[in-house]
């Protein structure tokens, strides 16, 4: 496959919240190829699947896009390029900000998008796992300068010794990766919840994220130490 370039999308545009609920026959394709894409990959989605999941004519599609390449370029902006954008103006925005605070914004805005959109990052999910190339577009493109803000707000956090010294990496990945999985793959999810409802779990996830990455996930005691843990004695047979 022909590597896209950077040229056939351009990644700055993206769509906002009323975009992403406009009910015109071009937007109701990327909906549906959104939700197709992030169900069955790229190889399992086709073309009239799309289109009567879109309620259009599957000549429309050609019309709109021309092929199912250009489509599923399209549908990454249309999914992600809000948010990129987003990512870049808080990380422009906080830049004098502490770095934890940096992050903190960072993480919540990742979050809230997560919650109300959760097939935009199995769209993604489902190329890291393809042997194409359009999973390093998307990263090159798109996701790429997201995780880099959160990496820098790291590193700039251990230098001033706010965090261990340990790979802001791997922290990343650690970090991102338990938000998207708890909001796109976590069967306990609310069913139908209004935009508000899902910001506010965005944020108590957030924070909770941080409480657990600043204090530890285990109990202090009152000195300051480290609770012991409690032992159990072994069930007799």
């Amino acid at each position: 496959m022909t590597k896209p370039s950077k040229r056939d999308v351009a990644p700055s545009r993206g769509k906002d919240q009323a975009t992403l609920l406009s009910n015109s026959p071009k937007d109701a394709i990327l909906a549906a190829a959104l939700k197709a894409f992030a169900r069955d990959g790229y190889s399992g989605a086709s073309m009239p699947a799309i289109a009567r999941m879109a309620k259009v004519a599957p000549t429309l599609i050609h019309y709109y896009f021309g092929s199912k390449e250009n489509l599923w370029r399209e549908t990454v902006d249309y999914s992600l390029g809000g948010l990129r954008r987003e990512a870049l103006a808080i990380g422009h925005a906080t830049h004098a900000l502490a770095p934890l605070d940096r992050l903190r914004a960072l993480l919540q805005m990742l979050a809230r998008h997560a919650a109300r959109w959760p097939d935009h990052f199995v769209m993604t999910t489902a190329e890291a796992r393809s042997e194409s190339d359009r999973y390093a577009w998307v990263l090159e493109n798109y996701t790429g300068s997201i995780f880099d803000e959160i990496v820098h707000a790291l590193e700039d956090a251990k230098k001033l010794g706010l965090i261990e010294d340990v790979s802001t990496e791997q922290l990343t990945f650690l970090l991102v990766g338990g938000l998207l999985v708890y909001f796109t793959l976590n069967p306990g999810r609310p069913k139908n919840p209004n935009p508000k409802e899902l910001d506010q779990l965005a944020n108590e996830y957030t924070e909770m994220t941080f409480r657990l990455l600043l204090q530890g996930v285990c109990k202090r005691r009152r000195d300051g130490g480290s609770a012991k843990p409690v032992s159990r004695k072994p069930r007799r047979s």
